[in-house]
């Protein structure tokens, strides 16, 4: 459980013991603090809850990426070899024109799309 959950709960709970205390009283001002507290603390505890997912998510994913890394490895294990010496081989020609490349990798990046989906 995420820290702004306990403290968003917390102030919620709170929130609602101040506002039943002012509607005891008849205290409008204490009824609207505590109501303010209990929407901030409910807001916080949501914030904690949507961190909390979001860090599950990015765990999963992490760990996904990781297990198909592995996989492909196994099936491809040429796979650096051939990309060790095809960066070896591209790493002059790109520092000699880097703006020619990146132009030439956007036009093939076009040509690759048009072939695949189309023109609509």
């Amino acid at each position: 459980m995420d820290e702004n959950q306990i403290t968003g709960t917390a102030k919620e709970l709170g929130g609602k013991v101040k506002g039943a205390a002012g509607q005891l009283t008849g205290d409008k001002r204490t009824q609207v603090e505590g109501k303010a507290t209990e929407v901030k603390g409910s807001a916080q505890n949501l914030y904690g809850q949507a961190k909390e997912t979001l860090s599950d998510a990015a765990d999963q994913a992490r760990e996904f990426a990781g297990e198909t890394f592995d996989r492909a490895r196994e099936r491809y294990p040429d796979a650096q070899r051939v990309y060790q010496r095809g960066n070896e081989a591209l790493r002059p020609h790109v520092q000699e024109s880097p703006l020619g490349l990146a132009i030439l990798a956007g036009a093939i990046g076009y040509l690759l799309a048009l072939v695949i989906h189309g023109r609509r």
